[in-house]
């Protein structure tokens, strides 16, 4: 049986990954070193494809290189990692909702930071001429000096 292989611009095109992408992939080892042709080039198995389709789509959802080592180790059909993979994921989920409520809370400061900005700059500027929270800024800087 016939296995078809690509090279690495035809992988790149097939999973929409770079070719720089696809080869620090292999030198930290989340791809296995591809079989090289008489030329030296390298040649990609569908195992490989599926591989690096897995790999793009845990980084898609925000997991980190070393969170997809880890996912690439459990890539069997056991029972046991399909508990693991959906501890995994619900993690997942629960960090994303506290970073979602962090930067709600910081865009709430910000726009109360702008209210107040925009509510005292033409007061301050006939004052003294001064960014009202460049001003308060600075005296935070030399309170905690």
């Amino acid at each position: 049986m016939l296995r078809e292989s690509m090279q690495i611009g035809q992988i790149s095109k097939r999973t929409g990954l770079s070719v720089d992408a696809i080869r620090f992939y292999e030198r930290n080892g989340l791809l296995a070193p591809p079989s090289r042709s008489q030329g030296g080039f390298r040649l990609y198995s569908m195992d490989d494809l599926s591989t690096l389709q897995f790999i793009r789509s845990l980084q898609n959802l925000g997991f980190s290189l070393n969170e997809v080592r880890d996912f690439l180790s459990l890539r069997t059909n056991d029972l046991w990692a399909c508990s693991e993979v959906r501890n995994r994921l619900g993690q997942k989920f629960k960090d994303i909702h506290a970073k979602r409520v962090a930067l709600e809370c910081l865009e709430n400061e910000l726009k109360t930071t702008v209210r107040k900005c925009n509510s005292q700059l033409t007061r301050s500027q006939r004052k003294n001429g001064r960014c009202p929270v460049l001003t308060v800024f600075a005296k935070a800087r030399k309170d905690t000096a």
